[in-house]
């Protein structure tokens, strides 16, 4: 874990705090948003600096913004310094796979590009600890690395040379059955990455246009989200909202 935060630490000076243009990253938004209750409780774990939290907050939701790096804990208040929504954001400095909120009870539970740093069996340690912050009813949003994707090798290696495990990853029905076993009841699942990631390979992210038509921009989705659609099996990322039973099963 050290050497995680280490690395975000280092990070934290250049990491984005607004949501971008990339519609992969507009879907993030999109199913917290979408998911979002209009008042309650909501848990970012792997906050970062804050560009969902903040968005979150603004919508007068209280939000416990959980990250292991200080430092991007650090640009995140100093976002929220001298405007209304101080008071709104409390920053956790933790990390999964144990976070201390078991007995606490969030309506909504989010977690990006954080949990597939976790060996598999880390993972599974963290997605029954993020089960059990749910209330009744409470939604669980996160994102799994494919097994069968491309990208998952290039992601290893990138994070290994850093120090680092790497990325680990399920197959579809290892996701589902990871789910359904900490009693979540899986309410979409939808495959990102199948073309975006050949985008990896060294001289194609420069060809004019390329990325935008590959990967779409804001709203609109690109070729990607056409491929990922028929070949979910390859995707690099799933993004799987999960509900908690309503009558408080787990």
């Amino acid at each position: 874990m050290k050497h995680i935060t280490a690395h975000f630490d280092s990070e934290a000076y250049r990491y984005p705090t607004e949501i971008g243009e990339d519609h992969v990253q507009d879907r993030k938004w999109a199913l917290i948003k979408t998911h979002a209750p209009k008042a309650g409780i909501v848990a970012d774990i792997g906050s970062a600096s804050g560009r969902h939290s903040l968005k979150l907050a603004a919508r007068e939701l209280s939000v416990v913004a959980i990250d292991p790096s200080q430092k991007m804990l650090a640009t995140l208040v100093r976002g929220v310094e001298n405007t209304d929504l101080n008071g709104r954001i409390l920053p956790c400095a933790s990390a999964l796979p144990h976070l201390p909120f078991t007995q606490a009870r969030f309506d909504l539970v989010y977690c990006f590009s954080t949990m597939l740093l976790l060996p598999q069996n880390e993972q599974e340690i963290a997605v029954r600890e993020m089960s059990l912050m749910l209330a009744p009813g409470g939604i669980l949003i996160l994102d799994v690395a494919g097994t069968h994707s491309l990208a998952i090798r290039y992601w290893r290696r990138y994070y290994q040379k850093r120090g680092m495990d790497g990325v680990f990853g399920h197959t579809a029905q290892g996701t589902r059955s990871l789910l359904g076993d900490n009693g979540l009841e899986i309410v979409s699942m939808e495959a990102h990455g199948v073309l975006s990631q050949f985008l990896l390979f060294p001289g194609l992210e420069k060809i004019p246009g390329l990325t935008r038509l590959v990967r779409g921009r804001g709203a609109k989705p690109g070729w990607d989200a056409v491929i990922s659609r028929l070949l979910p099996r390859l995707a690099e990322r799933w993004y799987v909202v999960t509900r908690r039973p309503a009558d408080g099963t787990n």
